[in-house]
């Protein structure tokens, strides 16, 4: 009964501190809708989701790298673009890119069967060949499966060093429950979470559809997805709870837009989701203070609900 109270005041004085910090950070409204816009935009185009080919050599992460490695035979369709350069570095940077390609290809098939993955199985579906840059490979990976298809890669016994994969921010859907085709939806999921977590809480369909179009995520049934991207964001992600459609106070004429449903408020929070987009900015959820102090106050109300909760069921 000692240790439940004392966490409770340990989470009493941890909001102070929260509170206190969310105070300072009221002094950077001026500069927040320019934040949001960079970030929005930042978190669109690096979230990595599949694009056609543009141009290799601007391939600046492996998710984008992702991107120019066609379907199918990964070695034989990278030949012919190897061969027409002559940078050894390139070439070296090239062939890592395709092996991080090998190494999703294979994680996708693992999780698709709900199984478990070691380091050795994943030595052997990138060739034994590339001990060396396995940390590497495996690294840039684990980030690909995290920004695009919305996966941790979780380690499950270090002594054999396997592995389990698991949806990201403690969000439960995948969007594959029903549907064994296509890919993993949590990362797209994500995405539109955090873009409206981002942009005020409240986003237009406009911008929903825009964010669509800049991912190269058009209308009709996408191969990547095997759905419609409109209908999987403005029926599924809603029927799910994880969205609300809500139209615009007062529009005329009407127009609609998204709000974090009941089931994301349940299972994730801002923050998980700030620290999400900032790991993508490679930066701190700290170099966004506006949305950092709104984050920390959603810390704070759920560290009082939870302590009152508490301090009922003692009564």
């Amino acid at each position: 009964m000692a240790d439940s109270y004392n966490s409770q005041y340990y989470n009493l004085q941890e909001s102070a501190q929260a509170q206190q910090e969310f105070d300072n950070a009221q002094a950077n409204m001026e500069t927040a809708e320019e934040e949001v816009y960079t970030t929005t935009s930042n978190m669109v185009c690096g979230s990595g989701i599949p694009v056609p080919p543009q141009s290799p050599q601007g391939a600046s992460s492996p998710c984008e790298a992702l991107a120019y490695i066609p379907e199918g035979s990964s070695e034989e369709a990278s030949v012919k673009q190897l061969e027409d350069l002559e940078d050894p570095l390139y070439l070296l940077h090239n062939a890592k890119n395709v092996k991080v390609y090998d190494l999703v290809d294979f994680l996708l098939t693992k999780y698709q069967m709900n199984a478990f993955t070691t380091k050795a199985e994943m030595l052997e579906s990138i060739g034994r060949e590339y001990d060396e840059y396995y940390p590497l490979i495996f690294s840039e990976a684990s980030e690909c499966m995290k920004l695009v298809f919305g996966l941790d890669i979780v380690e499950v016994d270090p002594s054999v060093h396997s592995y389990n994969l698991v949806t990201a921010l403690g969000i439960t859907y995948d969007g594959m429950l029903t549907d064994v085709q296509g890919m993993p939806k949590t990362g797209i999921l994500i995405v539109v979470l955090g873009i409206i977590f981002m942009r005020g809480n409240f986003v237009s369909e406009e911008i929903i559809w825009e964010m669509l179009n800049n991912i190269r995520l058009h209308g009709g049934t996408d191969p990547y997805l095997h759905k419609d991207p409109r209908k999987l964001i403005s029926e599924e992600f809603v029927q799910e709870g994880y969205l609300e459609y809500r139209q615009v106070p007062n529009s005329d004429p009407p127009s609609h837009g998204f709000v974090w449903g009941p089931r994301a408020f349940a299972e994730t929070t801002k923050m998980k989701v700030l620290e999400f987009f900032a790991s993508i900015n490679k930066t701190h959820p700290r170099a966004y203070p506006l949305k950092y102090a709104e984050a920390l106050r959603d810390e704070i109300d759920r560290a009082k609900a939870w302590i009152f909760q508490r301090l009922f069921q003692y009564q």
